[in-house]
């Protein structure tokens, strides 16, 4: 005679019931923590790849060259000093573009995967030519170019052909950091005043004073300290009328910088005020911002009847609705330091400018 599951339970003692009961419950328990287990095993890989990648690591303007000695040594190792060491324009004293740090491939250990800027050169003399940009590698913001080829002598003739795009690799992503720093100041109110002043927004934080201002003009400064030494980094905006194309040629723009900084720009002497170096010309060039035609302008201002002085960068464009030119102005003043990265800072500033 069969006996049904449940009239063969109500047999046992209520001791062994029991027992049973907490045997069944707890591997039901153990069941629900293994599903919960294998579920979160399988979570997207791409989720986890965005959750574990660190911040990359180094200074800005730091570059890793990861390249054997007997590479780096002989003309590879020329080509890419002669690109990334060259002095940067408008900087009171000689500043490398880059600051390069040399390591062979045996030592790329894993305390250098993160580092912010990599330039790897591989000498492999059965292969082709190949120059590859990867982003976020090993860590966030991350930018790594490999270039391979052959023969010492022709990866040395592919830095050299690719000068230019490979600076702008590099720049360009220490801007780009910078941008993502200065985002959240998007909407801060000196953006918005901006706006409404002139028409333009740039992402200021809110640091910056105004020192200055009038209808056609604003000077906001900020003033901070490293290391117990002063730093100030000031942006300058002012419009005038456009004429014609004259108006870019590097004395006429130098001596429309010179005039608004004359009347608006003073030093901290009775009777100073700001104006251009005159016995250095200006570095200049057009560039594309935001798909606008700009003029940029490097270079060193001091303080005339006082003892003040750096680099300044200088962006100017037609303002054709209005038919005016505006000039956006990032200065530096940091006696005690280099200035190129304060510089950079200003740059990236300037190019968050929306209109």
């Amino acid at each position: 005679m069969e006996l049904g599951i449940d009239r063969f339970f109500s047999l046992l003692s209520p001791f062994i019931q029991d027992r049973i009961l907490t045997f069944y419950n707890m591997n039901l328990l153990s069941k629900f923590f293994i599903v919960l287990l294998i579920s979160l095993t399988f979570v997207s890989c791409d989720e986890m790849n965005e959750r574990v990648l660190p911040s990359c690591t180094g200074r800005s303007g730091d570059l890793l060259i990861v390249a054997d000695s007997v590479t780096y040594n002989y003309q590879t190792g020329a080509a890419i000093q002669q690109v990334f060491s060259q002095e940067q324009v408008g900087l009171p004293q000689r500043e490398a573009l880059f600051n390069l740090i040399q390591i062979p491939h045996r030592s790329f250990a894993r305390i250098f995967h993160t580092t912010r800027n990599i330039l790897m050169v591989h000498i492999e003399p059965e292969s082709k030519i190949k120059l590859t940009v990867r982003e976020e590698v090993w860590s966030e913001t991350q930018l790594v170019v490999t270039i391979t080829a052959p023969t010492d002598k022709i990866a040395a003739e592919t830095i050299e052909k690719n000068a230019a795009v490979l600076l702008d690799y590099f720049n360009n992503k220490e801007l780009a950091r910078l941008h993502a720093k200065f985002r959240v100041n998007a909407n801060s109110s000196h953006a918005k005043y901006l706006n409404e002043k002139f028409g333009l927004s740039l992402s200021l934080d809110e640091l910056y004073i105004v020192a200055a201002e009038t209808e056609d003009f604003i000077w906001l400064r900020k003033e901070k300290s490293v290391g117990g030494h002063p730093v100030s980094q000031g942006i300058i905006i002012y419009t005038y009328p456009y004429a014609s194309d004259s108006t870019f040629d590097v004395a006429n723009l130098v001596a429309k910088r010179d005039g608004f900084t004359k009347a608006n720009v003073a030093g901290g002497n009775k009777g100073s005020y700001m104006t251009s170096y005159l016995e250095y010309i200006p570095g200049q060039q057009e560039i594309s911002l935001n798909g606008v035609y700009v003029n940029e302008l490097r270079g060193l201002w001091q303080m005339k009847g006082d003892f003040m002085g750096g680099p300044f960068i200088n962006y100017s464009l037609v303002d054709e609705q209005k038919n005016r030119v505006v000039c956006i102005d990032g200065y530096v003043y940091a006696p005690k330091f280099d200035k190129r990265e304060f510089l950079r800072e200003q740059e990236a500033l300037i190019k968050t400018i929306t209109f």
